[in-house]
């Protein structure tokens, strides 16, 4: 079996999205944890950029995710204003198991899901580009993808309201 460079340059960015995905669920200090988070979305742009030869969903990914998404976490880290003891706290072995399940669930849907993204996103069904994935994304998934939104918004709310409490 012969390995290519650009089975090389995956392999290392894969390694690198893999230890920052760790760092956010290991990191203790919130701050430091979305850092890790920072780092793992620009790695990602790095890999729809080289790899799958996707500008735009890689720019998309700098300016939406690691620009504005990034700016509202650390927005509501900076504003929660966590002491020391509260954050060092968070690593209760429910909440772990907890969390893990909810990995393996995501993990089972992302395996599912493969077998149709496959056909949208192979070049000989339609082509591979941003028009085929966004007629995916908005007219089969609206739902899951609107509610996401909803619930980032309900989390900040959440964040807020638990922030107001401290005051």
């Amino acid at each position: 079996m012969m390995i290519n460079a650009w089975d090389v340059v995956f392999f290392f960015l894969a390694g690198l999205i893999l230890l920052s995905a760790l760092g956010v669920v290991f990191i203790r200090h919130p701050v430091y944890s979305a850092l890790s988070l920072l780092a793992n979305l620009c790695v990602t742009a790095i890999l729809y950029l080289s790899l799958m030869g996707a500008p735009f969903i890689a720019m998309v990914q700098i300016i939406v995710y690691a620009g504005a998404i990034m700016v509202f976490f650390l927005f509501v880290i900076m504003l929660m204003n966590l002491s020391k003891g509260e954050y060092q706290e968070r690593a209760v072995p429910w909440r772990l198991l907890l969390g893990l399940g909810a990995a393996a669930l995501f993990a089972f849907q992302i395996f599912i899901l493969a077998g149709e993204w496959r056909g949208v996103l192979s070049p000989g069904a339609g082509g591979f580009g941003v028009k085929a994935l966004s007629h995916f994304i908005f007219t089969r998934y609206i739902l899951a993808f609107e509610l996401v939104s909803v619930l980032i918004f309900v989390a900040a709310l959440g964040a807020v309201a638990l922030a107001k409490k401290k005051l």
